[in-house]
């Protein structure tokens, strides 16, 4: 007897099915590698805008260092700067086309005494090489010194790693082994748009003697600085800071941002506040950023200056930091 068993009918894969299922899986391949592009480019950007607020912080935390201690007990002109804060406004008589820049007194560190000094002597011996350090930066005599924040005095003769003084020692005054002695230098910041300066991309921010800048930190784009004082505008110094638009209260309207500060009674020496504004900016445009319009600190709108151009400009997220500084030095 025979058996009949019945057959099985197998069906393969139509050209339709197969042209859906790579449809299907073309889409999700798209849509896994946009969810990666998006995500990838969210991260750049914020690391650029992590990156920015950094080095504005920096910046901004550099230079208020040295402005409070700016003057340092300075008894005379340091270099180019005859106070302790010599503002260089843009355009002291209207409103800014750049970028500000101040100059400071700021004392390095030169090096500790390697032996006692006592009155009425006016000789200092330092650390073994640390003047030979020093010269290579500059220092030579003439240059004004600090003795433990305490002493002023400029060198007069400097023999190896002895210094000689202009004043002696004040009376009793005994400085043991190890007290610091500072070298007061006139340090100039400013902003820079120079690549070969800033060690990249412009611009930057620089710090130095004006003929040799150094950079501080990238993508510092403005520097705005605006000052209040006492007795600048002819009165005598009381204590108490000039009332600039007769409020009978300290306000915003108080701070000077449009000065030479070079005609009595507004000087350098009457500045006793300094209101520092610092812009940072991207050092990449952004594809994703389309919403700068200019930014405007102080008497400075960017929009007014030479060159330029909003559609460049929008493309770049920016920061500004602004920060009130006393400056302890400056005045009786």
């Amino acid at each position: 007897m025979k058996r009949e068993t019945a057959g099985t009918c197998e069906r393969g894969t139509t050209l339709v099915e197969l042209m859906i299922g790579l449809l299907v899986a073309t889409g999700v391949i798209t849509a896994a590698y946009g969810v990666m592009a998006t995500s990838q480019e969210a991260a750049t950007i914020n690391a650029q805008t992590l990156e920015l607020q950094q080095s504005v912080r920096v910046a901004m935390a550099i230079i208020a260092q040295d402005m409070k201690v700016a003057g340092f007990g300075m008894i005379a002109p340091v270099g180019a700067c005859g106070a302790a804060v010599v503002p260089a406004d843009q355009a002291p008589g209207g409103p800014d086309t750049g970028s500000d820049s101040v100059s400071l007194v700021v004392p390095t560190t030169l090096a500790a005494l390697a032996s006692p000094a006592a009155s009425p002597g006016n000789i200092l011996t330092l650390e073994a090489g640390s003047i030979a350090d020093a010269t290579l930066q500059g220092f030579a005599v003439g240059a004004a010194i600090s003795i433990s924040g305490s002493v002023t005095a400029t060198v007069t003769a400097i023999n190896g790693d002895v210094l000689t003084v202009a004043v002696s020692l004040p009376p009793s005054a005994l400085y043991p082994t190890g007290t610091m002695v500072y070298w007061l230098r006139c340090i100039r910041y400013a902003i820079s748009t120079d690549a070969n300066l800033c060690c990249g991309p412009p611009p930057c921010l620089v710090r130095g003697p004006a003929a040799t800048p150094a950079p501080v930190t990238q993508g510092i784009e403005d520097l705005q600085l605006a000052y209040a004082c006492d007795g600048c505008t002819g009165g005598p110094a009381d204590g108490r800071l000039d009332d600039q638009n007769g409020s009978n209260t300290f306000d915003d309207g108080d701070f000077i941002s449009n000065s030479a500060w070079a005609v009595s009674p507004a000087t350098p020496d009457t500045i006793r506040l300094v209101r520092l504004s610092l812009v940072g900016r991207q050092m990449r445009p952004d594809p994703w950023w389309h919403e700068s319009p200019p930014l405007i600190v102080e008497d400075h709108n960017p929009a007014a200056d030479p060159g330029f151009d909003q559609q460049s400009y929008k493309r770049l997220r920016r920061r500004l930091l602004t920060r009130v500084i006393d400056i302890r030095n400056s005045g009786p």
